[in-house]
C-alpha cells in the first residue's frame, strides 16, 4: 500500500515576547566554525588558497555552470527556505546564498541569472502573496542587482565573508607557521593573479572596461595597488616551512612587498557613506555623491595598503627563517671586521717598527752628528786657546826685550833702537797677531828666548837681538797684505774693463748696420707719436720702427736711443730728417731725460705722497733723481701729465 504524501504546512516565524531580556552569546571554537561553515556552505579561505577552483581541483571554466545541491556525501542539500528563517539568519546570508544555497562565488552571469529565476519563481510576491513590500523578496532583488553589475559584483566580493585580522606582534617559534600561513593565504584572495575579471567572459570584461574608461580621471584610484604588469602577472610564492630555501623565502616576501591587489571598495563605501547614486536628485547631487563615495574609496583602499604592509612587516619580523640569516649576516660582517682589524693593526704595528728603526737610526746618527761636532768644536776651541796663549806669549815677549833693550824707558828709542817709540812696536805685534798663525807666533817666541824666559826665577834671559827679526817679519807680513790688497783691486779693475769692452763689442756687432732713410723717418715719426713722459717710450718707438721697416735685423731701443742722442747733438742734422726729428731743447724743456732718470722720477713719486708738503717732497724727489733739480723734476712731471691728459683726449 503507498505511503500518504506528507501534508507541509507553513508557519510563520516565531514571536518572541516585547518583554523578555536580550542576552548576547558569543559562539566560538572550530566546531561552531564547522558548523557556520556547513550552514552557510562558505568556502575556507584559512586553508587552501585555491580560491577560484572547486573542491575537484577543476577551474571556474570547467566546473559545471549550474549550481549542485549535493553535499560531500553525494546526499542533496535542502535549498534555504528564507521565508521560515528569522531576521538575524538572513543577514548572516550572503548574495549568493540568497539567490541559491550552493551557487558558487565565481559562479557565471548566467548561473547568476538562472538562480534569480528560480529564486523569483518561490519568492515573487504573486507567489508568496506578501505585498511588493516584502523583504525576503527586496533581498532576493537586491541580491540580483549587485551581482548582475559586473562593476557591484567586484566590489562586493572584494567585502563578503573576509576576515581582515592580522596576527599580533608576539607570535614566536614554531607558532610563526601556523599564525601566519592561514593569513597570507587569506589575503591571496585579492591577488592580481586572482583577479574575477580574468574569470569572466571578455563580455563582462567588455563592459568593466567600459565602466571603468568612463569614470577615468587622472590620478584616479582604478582597484590596484600601484602594481605594474610584471607583479600584476607574476605568480604567488609559497610561504613554506622551516626547510624552506632562503631564495625562495626572500621571493614570497618581495612578492607581498609588491603585492598588486584587485580589491574594490566602492560598494562598502557607499554604504558607509549613505550615499545611493541612482537615487539622486539631479545631476549635481549625484556627481557630489560620487565624489564623496571616490574620496572614501581611496581612503579605504590607504588603509588595505597599511594593513597589508604591516602584515609583510611583522611577518617579516618574527620569521625565524630570516632571524637565521641576519645572525648569520652579523657573525660574517663581525668575522670581516674582525679580519680587517687584525690586517689594520698587523699593518700598525709593523709600520711603528719601522718608524722606530728609522729614528733609532737617525737618533744614532744624530748622536754621532753631534758627538763629531762636539770633538771639532773641542779642537777649534784647543785651537783658539793655544792661539790666545801663543799671542799672549809673544806679546810679553816682545815687550820685556823692548824693555831690556830700552832700560831708560824712554819714549824714543836711541839711534841704535828697532822702533822709534813704543806704539810703533805695538802696532807691528799687533800685525803679526793678526796675521800669523800659533805655530808661527810660537816660532818667533822661540827666537826670543822661549816661555822659559817668562818662568819665576828662571836664570835665562830675553834674547833683545831677535827683535830686529821680528820687525822685519811684520814689515814682510805688512808688504804681503799690501800685494794681496793690490792684486785683489788689480783683479776687479780687469774684469770690469773686460766687461765693458764685451759691452762695446756687443753694441758695435749690433750697430753695424747703417739706418737708412726709412728707419730715420720711422724714428722721426715714432718720436713725435710718443712724446717724453711716457711709460716705456723707448719700447713702443722701438716697435714702432721695426713694424714700420720689416728690417731683418731688428732695432733695439738703446740702438734708438743712441740715434736720437746722436741726431741731437748734431749741429747740422741730415736733411732727410731736418724737419722731422726734434731737438733735444724743444722736445725737453728742461733737457734731455734718461730712461733711468724717468725711472727713478717715477720711483721717487710713488715713494713721496702727494700728501706731503710740497716744498719737502719736491725737494726730497730731486735728492732721489741725480743730476737734476727741484725744477727739473716738477717741469718733467707736469710735461708727463700733459702728456697723458693729451692722449686721454
Amino acid at each position: 500500500m503507498p505511503h500518504p504524501e506528507p501534508i507541509i504546512t507553513s508557519i510563520s516565524s516565531l514571536d518572541w515576547p516585547s518583554d523578555e531580556e536580550e542576552t548576547v552569546i558569543q559562539c566560538a571554537g572550530k566546531s561552531y566554525l564547522a558548523y557556520e561553515s556547513h550552514l552557510l556552505n562558505r568556502r575556507d579561505f584559512l586553508h587552501s588558497s585555491s580560491f577560484y577552483k572547486n573542491a575537484n581541483g577543476e577551474s571556474a571554466a570547467a566546473a559545471p555552470s549550474t549550481p549542485v545541491d549535493n553535499d560531500e556525501g553525494g546526499k542533496k542539500k535542502k535549498e534555504y527556505d528564507l521565508l521560515t528563517m528569522s531576521e538575524h539568519k538572513l543577514e548572516k546570508l550572503s548574495y549568493y546564498q540568497v539567490l541559491h544555497r550552493t551557487l558558487p562565488i565565481h559562479a557565471s552571469a548566467d548561473d547568476i541569472r538562472k538562480a534569480y529565476h528560480r529564486a523569483c519563481l518561490k519568492y515573487h510576491p504573486d507567489k508568496t502573496g506578501r505585498g511588493e513590500e516584502d523583504e525576503v523578496f527586496l533581498l532576493v532583488k537586491a541580491a540580483f542587482d549587485t551581482l548582475s553589475d559586473p562593476m557591484k559584483r567586484r566590489s562586493y566580493d572584494s567585502t563578503v565573508d573576509f576576515d581582515e585580522k592580522i596576527p599580533s606582534e608576539d607570535v614566536k617559534g614554531d607558532d610563526f607557521y601556523t599564525e601566519y600561513k592561514p593569513v597570507f593565504e587569506r589575503n591571496l584572495r585579492f591577488a592580481a593573479c586572482n583577479d574575477p575579471a580574468k574569470q569572466m567572459s571578455s563580455k563582462e570584461a567588455n563592459e568593466i572596461t567600459k565602466k571603468k574608461g568612463k569614470n577615468k580621471k587622472k590620478g584616479k584610484n582604478n582597484g590596484n595597488n600601484g602594481g605594474d604588469a610584471k607583479t600584476s602577472n607574476q605568480k604567488p610564492v609559497d610561504f613554506g616551512d622551516d626547510s624552506t630555501p632562503l631564495a625562495q623565502v626572500h621571493a614570497f616576501y618581495d612578492f607581498w612587498i609588491h603585492f598588486d591587489s584587485w580589491r574594490d571598495f566602492t560598494l562598502k563605501a557607499a554604504d558607509q557613506t549613505d550615499h545611493d547614486v541612482e537615487s539622486a536628485d539631479c545631476r549635481e547631487e549625484k556627481r557630489w555623491m560620487k565624489n564623496e563615495i571616490d574620496r572614501k574609496v581611496k581612503k579605504m583602499k590607504r588603509d588595505e595598503v597599511a594593513r597589508v604592509a604591516l602584515l609583510v612587516e611583522r611577518a617579516m619580523a618574527a620569521d625565524p627563517r630570516l632571524k637565521k640569516e641576519k645572525i648569520r649576516l652579523a657573525k660574517e660582517k663581525k668575522e670581516k671586521e674582525d679580519a680587517k682589524k687584525k690586517t689594520e693593526n698587523e699593518k700598525a704595528a709593523k709600520d711603528k717598527a719601522e718608524r722606530e728603526k728609522m729614528e733609532a737610526e737617525m737618533a744614532k746618527k744624530k748622536a754621532a752628528e753631534a758627538s763629531q761636532n762636539k770633538d771639532a768644536k773641542k779642537v777649534k776651541e784647543a785651537q783658539k786657546k793655544q792661539l790666545r796663549k801663543a799671542k799672549q806669549l809673544f806679546r810679553k815677549l816682545t815687550m820685556a826685550a823692548y824693555q831690556a833693550a830700552n832700560p831708560n824707558d824712554s819714549s824714543d828709542g836711541g839711534n841704535d833702537a828697532v822702533w822709534d817709540d813704543l806704539e810703533k812696536m805695538n802696532d807691528d805685534v799687533e800685525l803679526l797677531c793678526d796675521k800669523l798663525s800659533a805655530m808661527e807666533l810660537t816660532s818667533l817666541s822661540d827666537v826670543l828666548g822661549g816661555p822659559e824666559v817668562m818662568e819665576e826665577g828662571s836664570n835665562k834671559s830675553v834674547h833683545v837681538e831677535a827683535l830686529a827679526d821680528v820687525k822685519q817679519c811684520a814689515v814682510e807680513t805688512a808688504a804681503g797684505a799690501e800685494r794681496q790688497s793690490l792684486l785683489a783691486i788689480q783683479t776687479r779693475n780687469q774684469a770690469r774693463k773686460d766687461d765693458a769692452n764685451k759691452a762695446r763689442e756687443a753694441k758695435l756687432s749690433k750697430a753695424s748696420s747703417p739706418w737708412s732713410k726709412e728707419e730715420l723717418g720711422a724714428l722721426a715719426k715714432a718720436v713725435k707719436k710718443y712724446p717724453p713722459g711716457g711709460s716705456n717710450r723707448w719700447d713702443a718707438i722701438a716697435l714702432y720702427v721695426n713694424n714700420l721697416c720689416k728690417q731683418p735685423d731688428p732695432r733695439t731701443k738703446d740702438d734708438c736711443i743712441e740715434k736720437y742722442n746722436l741726431i741731437a747733438s748734431s749741429a747740422a742734422p741730415p736733411s732727410a730728417t731736418a724737419a722731422a726729428v726734434p731737438s733735444a731743447a724743444a722736445g725737453d724743456e728742461e733737457g734731455e731725460w734718461t730712461e733711468e732718470q724717468d725711472a727713478l722720477l717715477q720711483e721717487m713719486l710713488r715713494k713721496y705722497p702727494a700728501d706731503m708738503d710740497k716744498n719737502e717732497r719736491w725737494k726730497s724727489i730731486a735728492n732721489g733723481v741725480p743730476g737734476k733739480t727741484k725744477k727739473d723734476c716738477v717741469g718733467r712731471f707736469k710735461a708727463i701729465r700733459e702728456a697723458v691728459r693729451s692722449g686721454k683726449k
